[in-house]
């Protein structure tokens, strides 16, 4: 399922849960190769995730700021950039992100923002610790 921009201008509901589900939990897991085999360390790692989650709560409890909260697509790019794998899941995370990022433009967009990627967080987490399997 691909991400659709109401889900952050217009409404959350079952689908974007679903799709949550799904993206928070392949987030959590290496990619395959073209062979099959899965590729070490290209999984979204906790600590990356938190990092960026732990600026838009930042914002959050400031309130919302277009400026500010533009400012967290070169901050996602820099993460990008950071990665050693050319091919790892925070470049998913990334195209995602950016396009949710450029929904948001006003409080409720914002709110929707948060309350989508915190639900990708809890995914990501449970999946992480195989504590939830999503078919």
């Amino acid at each position: 399922m691909e991400f659709k921009n109401e889900w952050v201008t217009t409404k959350i509901d079952s689908d974007t849960v679903k799709w949550a589900s799904e993206f928070g939990s392949m987030l959590a897991k290496n990619k395959a190769d073209n062979s099959g085999r899965e590729m070490r360390d290209s999984k979204l790692t906790t600590s990356q995730l938190r990092k960026f989650f732990g600026e838009v709560k930042r914002q959050q409890a400031l309130g919302f700021n277009s400026t500010d909260f533009i400012l967290l697509k070169p901050k996602l790019a820099y993460a990008v950039g950071r990665t050693k794998k050319p091919d790892s899941r925070m470049h998913d995370f990334y195209k995602v992100m950016s396009k949710a990022i450029d929904q948001v433009k006003d409080e409720k967009q914002f709110k929707n923002f948060i309350k989508l990627f915190e639900a990708i967080v809890a995914y990501h987490k449970a999946a992480e610790e195989s504590k939830l399997e999503i078919n």
